[in-house]
């Protein structure tokens, strides 16, 4: 029998008792989720986990996802306990929703803009069919309470003076025909999908937008500034900054996202949109330096490295008041921890990987 990792049983232990009262009617319910072996998923999944094994709550788990071979070699303990059910499909191509499911939470989405890029049309109809194929199966479930939807902060756009934190209430993206729009257009048409759902249909259905996380489970070669940096550390390399380093950008641990996550789902008003994600800051260039502290020696940090591209320099946070107020969550995990723990994972995967 596998257990689960003890850097993340720990983590849980230092957030759960501030949501634990928030988290009760979670007992015996059965939560589906899409998208079970992305960041997001391993998250909630193991933070599930955390919840039968720790604190008894019976809370029956279904994934949805592609490769199962992927989530069995991410989560082994959850394939060896009695309370997982793993249904192997395209989000496409969900025809049915097992009947006694409480809850779904929709994360079937790659915030990667490589394959944005790459491959837009497969964005987009993957996003669109998606969300059709799910909500129409939904429609079917007895005593559905809520569809969450984890949508983007790319629905938000990057104007030139954006400098207060983005509100749910922002308008958003200006429509436009370049392809490095297509992912930001998508999450806003899975956003309005579900309300139209919510209102023919009615489905319970709650928007929340994601802005930027860490820990466990991200992959280290992913297109994000702190990836790049702890990648570019392991390595022996300086670390590079494509910029001036003056790019503001906030970081939330997984054990924090997972838990508002559950919060929000339990608790949100039917038709809401939620932000979720640190609305404390750090410049780029702050954030490298606290990468290089956690290695000895500590790698130097370069700036201005890119030869080809102009690079953003604006910042990018969001506006959590929403939840703060309706929820009374907070942020659990001190951002140097959060990068401390992500450094440590990586480590780790590093040297299960050199002795294979």
């Amino acid at each position: 029998m596998h257990a689960q990792n003890k850097a993340i049983s720990s983590d849980f232990e230092l957030v759960f008792p501030n949501v634990s009262d928030k988290l009760s009617e979670l007992k015996g319910k059965t939560i589906l989720i899409t998208g079970g072996t992305g960041f997001i998923g391993c998250w909630l999944s193991e933070l599930l986990y955390y919840l039968n094994i720790k604190h008894s709550m019976s809370i029956k788990l279904i994934i949805v996802a592609r490769n199962y071979d992927s989530f069995k070699l991410k989560l082994p303990h959850l394939v060896d306990s009695n309370f997982l059910q793993f249904i192997s499909s395209d989000i496409r191509d969900v025809t049915e929703v097992p009947a006694d499911v409480d809850y779904i939470i929709h994360a079937a989405n790659s915030p990667d803009n490589r394959f944005h890029s790459s491959r837009p049309f497969e964005n987009m109809t993957t996003v669109a069919e998606g969300m059709g194929a799910l909500i129409r199966a939904a429609s079917f479930v007895p005593n559905l309470k809520k569809i969450i939807n984890l949508s983007s902060s790319r629905v938000y756009s990057l104007g030139k003076n954006n400098k207060e934190n983005f509100s749910e209430k922002n308008q958003g993206l200006s429509f436009n025909h370049q392809l490095f729009s297509c992912f930001g257009e998508s999450m806003r048409y899975s956003e309005l999908l579900g309300l139209a759902a919510r209102n023919e249909l009615r489905i319970p259905f709650v928007n929340i937008r994601p802005f930027t996380f860490c820990g466990a489970y991200g992959s280290i070669d992913s297109p994000w500034a702190l990836n790049n940096f702890i990648n570019d550390a392991l390595n022996d390399r300086p670390i590079s900054i494509l910029g001036d380093g003056s790019a503001i950008r906030s970081y939330m641990y997984g054990a924090d996202l997972a838990a508002w996550i559950l919060v929000i789902m339990l608790h949100s008003e039917d038709g809401k949109t939620y932000n979720v994600g640190n609305d404390h800051g750090f410049s780029i260039f702050e954030i490298a330096k606290k990468v290089s502290h956690y290695f000895q020696p500590s790698p130097s940090v370069l700036l201005n490295t890119s030869l080809t591209s102009k690079v953003n320099n604006l910042s990018l946070l969001p506006d959590i008041s929403n939840a703060k107020i309706d929820f009374e969550l907070s942020h659990y995990t001190d951002i140097d921890v959060a990068i401390k723990r992500s450094i440590e994972w990586y480590q780790e995967d590093l040297i299960l990987k050199d002795k294979f």
